[in-house]
């Protein structure tokens, strides 16, 4: 974070942008991607962000610029992170085969890790 959160109930997307260094159509973007963000919005339409949006927008851009995740991977981070877990059975009742991109995140972990050895 490079900005101190203001004391108070709701940001803008103005000082949203400022706080996390992101342009506000990267924010406008990431509420299309994420369920859990959805800052509220006044009558005139101004999106209004509460502080625990921004330190979820924070969350984002540590995944995604920092741990260098796929949309996909950080969506899947967050809601291991929620709790969310999914049953474990596909629509036929079967066992759920994990998803690729799962599987390619872990292989690229292991192979950064690999590298630093």
């Amino acid at each position: 974070m490079d900005a101190e959160l203001p004391d108070k109930q709701y940001l803008k997307i103005g000082e949203v942008s400022r706080i996390t260094s992101l342009n506000s159509s990267v924010l406008r973007f990431w509420e299309t991607e994420f369920d859990t963000l959805r800052p509220v919005k006044s009558r005139s339409g101004q999106r209004l962000y509460t502080k625990k949006d921004v330190e979820l927008i924070i969350r984002i851009k540590a995944l995604l610029y920092e741990d260098k995740l796929t949309i996909a991977g950080a969506r899947n981070r967050l809601s291991i992170a929620r709790g969310v877990v999914d049953s474990g059975k596909n629509a036929d009742g079967g066992a759920a085969i994990m998803d690729r991109q799962v599987l390619e995140e872990i292989r690229e972990e292991l192979r950064s890790l690999r590298d630093l050895l």
